[in-house]
């Protein structure tokens, strides 16, 4: 959590501000069968009744949703009945967007984060915080279209609250990678999640690979399989040849999101984990995502992992180590 966004975005100041935490849980004991998100640790699925939010009528309200689930891609939307509604969106994984922008759904990857503006409808209105379904591949596990939450009209007008901001304004090309459009990259790399049946680390072997390198599972023991320096600039493509959707995370930077399928986004944001659709089968092309990475800070230095976020696939050796030298 990062305080001080106001001083980027004041469109939230002021604002009831929300965090919401969606995670997984299984029943205890475990029954087969689809599990039950949660909101804040409330269940957030048939029998049990929907968690409520409450808002007034026709406020807006900050919410800042985290995607703790272990395998999750949530498609959300604020839905007044029945019809998604625009939200505008401040903040993916943490930074801050160059311009706000409006969408009616925000997909959210497993680790990933979201940041946005939400408003209810009037007095009499019927308004609702969903999940869609997404589907991630024949190998994939299907995400479920659920409500999260419902919201509660109260009786009494939006409260206004006081921004305790120190200092003034801050503009983007303040913050840490801000100027990374602007960078020449030192190097090119290409990388590609791949799964194999009849694995010895279980029914599906997971991995993922610099092009070039060997498939090999994650070991702790392992030498790293990327080595830069401080100062570097790389870009890198990470290519899906699974039959699966992957969620590809990076520690300790965010990363500047460059092209989808080879084609420029048209607005580039910085992030630190991108899903990575499946592939279709033979005779279609890998999908892949292009971003740059920026390793120019001297605090960098060291070795860290970059993974699969759904866990399992993690957990089963679908990540590798990087390092950065001083």
């Amino acid at each position: 959590m990062v305080e001080g966004m106001e001083k980027i975005h004041p469109e939230v100041a002021g604002l009831t501000e929300r965090v919401f935490t969606i995670r997984q849980q299984y029943l205890v004991p475990w029954i087969p069968g689809p599990y039950q998100l949660t909101i804040n640790f409330q269940v957030a699925a048939f029998p049990h009744p929907n968690p409520i939010i409450q808002m007034a009528p026709g406020e807006k309200q900050f919410w800042r949703v985290a995607n703790a689930t272990i395998q999750d891609f949530l498609p959300l939307q604020f839905q007044i009945s029945g019809k998604a509604q625009p939200m505008e969106v401040i903040a993916l994984d943490g930074y801050p967007l160059a311009q706000t922008r409006m969408q009616d759904t925000i997909l959210v990857p497993p680790a990933g984060r979201a940041e946005f503006i939400v408003q209810a409808p009037p007095a009499g209105g019927v308004a609702t915080f969903n999940t869609l379904n997404y589907g991630t591949g024949p190998t994939g596990n299907p995400d479920f279209p659920q409500i999260l939450a419902q919201v509660q009209l109260t009786n009494s007008p939006a409260r206004v609250h006081e921004t305790k901001s120190n200092g003034a304004a801050l503009h983007l090309q303040d913050l840490k990678f801000a100027d990374l459009d602007k960078q020449n990259p030192t190097t090119q790399r290409k990388l590609y999640f791949s799964e194999e049946f009849g694995g010895t680390n279980g029914p599906i072997q997971f991995y993922i690979t610099v092009d070039g390198q060997k498939q090999k599972v994650f070991e702790a023991d392992e030498k790293p399989v990327i080595t830069t320096k401080v100062g570097a600039v790389e870009d890198w493509t990470i290519e899906n040849r699974a039959l699966e959707t992957h969620a590809f995370h990076m520690h300790q930077i965010h990363f500047l999101v460059l092209e989808v399928d080879g084609k420029p986004v048209p607005a580039q944001e910085y992030r630190d984990t991108v899903e990575v659709p499946y592939w279709q089968g033979p005779g279609t092309p890998y999908h892949s995502v292009k971003v740059r990475m920026d390793f120019r800070d001297p605090t960098i230095a060291g070795t860290f992992v970059f993974h699969c976020h759904i866990l399992l696939h993690e957990d089963l050796g679908m990540m590798h180590k990087i390092l950065v030298e001083p």
